[in-house]
């Protein structure tokens, strides 16, 4: 996932960087975890041609709807998000990928990939907003499978998108749709294209490892279409989508869109990738989604502590 290009301007935006600021304490990471020991394989999963099992993207399915890469840079490392444009400067994502004690830089790259960049392609965070009542943020032990992650995060650029973006279309009181079982949603994002990232085995003497697959396709924007929807809380907060036929949403689409189409044929974001269900890590059940009609207000609030106009980001261009 990491190239020349992005090293090259990290290190060019440096010291302006010093000045990202992070609205929240983080503790959690892009990255799946598991306390069992792992071990590498070259084992080869079923690569497919999409997000999973989805298409390529193209440039003007991308402009349309907003939808940008995001590289997260911390200490560790280097790990791929997704989000979308909701104002000309604000970009909403998943609190996961930004709620990182080690974070250092996000770069938002406006690009179909993160081959060949140039400097018009990426633009630098200037503050980051993780939602307060984001469920990592909370004491474990208090902690309940049935609560509301609330994992949602907005992103200030340091400067204006490209003229050429249009922002994702927001819920508004003309828009507003009550997601039912049954509906059917397009996703997209930048992830890989594997379902399979983890296979648990039993070993000679008994005891269980987890096995690392290598993974492919992360840094190229692609998306899939007529994902059902099996479940949406009572408000709207979180959508519960099937993802057992080997299609949906996987690590790096985290903070990425689902839409679903209104009458007029335009996409209507109703969804933020928040995380699987598979035990491993693994993207061959369920994906759950941070509702954004349930964020709705949320999202206005916070716009406006960011100083940016709410109306800019109920615009649909």
């Amino acid at each position: 996932m990491k190239t020349r290009m992005i090293k090259q301007l990290i290190e060019k935006n440096n010291i302006k960087l010093m000045g990202l600021v992070l609205v929240a304490a983080f503790v959690t990471n892009c990255a799946p975890t598991n306390n069992q020991d792992h071990v590498n394989s070259n084992y080869e999963t079923q690569d497919t041609s999409g997000i999973i099992g989805g298409s390529l993207a193209t440039s003007q399915f991308q402009k349309e709807n907003g939808i940008v890469q995001l590289k997260i840079i911390s200490k560790q490392g280097q790990a791929t998000c997704t989000g979308t444009l909701i104002a000309r400067n604000v970009v909403m994502t998943a609190a996961h990928c930004v709620a990182d004690p080690d974070l250092t830089n996000v770069a938002v790259v406006f690009a179909l990939t993160d081959k060949g960049l140039s400097e018009e392609n990426v633009i630098f965070a200037s503050e980051a907003l993780v939602h307060s009542d984001y469920i990592e943020l909370k004491d474990p032990e208090t902690m309940k499978d049935t609560d509301i992650w609330n994992d949602i995060a907005l992103i200030k650029l340091s400067k204006d998108a490209p003229a050429d973006f249009k922002l994702a279309q927001l819920p508004t009181k003309d828009t507003k749709v009550a997601l039912l079982k049954g509906h059917q949603l397009t996703l997209s994002g930048y992830g890989i294209t594997n379902a399979v990232v983890r296979r648990e085995v039993k070993l000679a003497n008994g005891k269980t490892r987890v096995l690392e697959m290598p993974s492919k396709g992360a840094g190229t924007l692609r998306k899939v279409d007529q994902i059902v929807v099996t479940n949406v809380t009572s408000d709207q907060k979180e959508i519960f989508l099937d993802q057992t036929k080997l299609r949906g949403a996987c690590h790096g689409d985290s903070g990425g869109p689902a839409f679903i189409k209104l009458k007029n044929g335009s996409l209507l974001q109703v969804g933020v990738t928040s995380r699987g269900t598979e035990k491993l890590g693994n993207c061959n059940q369920g994906a759950i989604y941070t509702g954004v009609i349930g964020q709705v207000q949320w999202i206005h609030e916070k716009v406006a502590q960011l100083n940016i106009s709410q109306k800019a980001v109920l615009a649909s261009q």
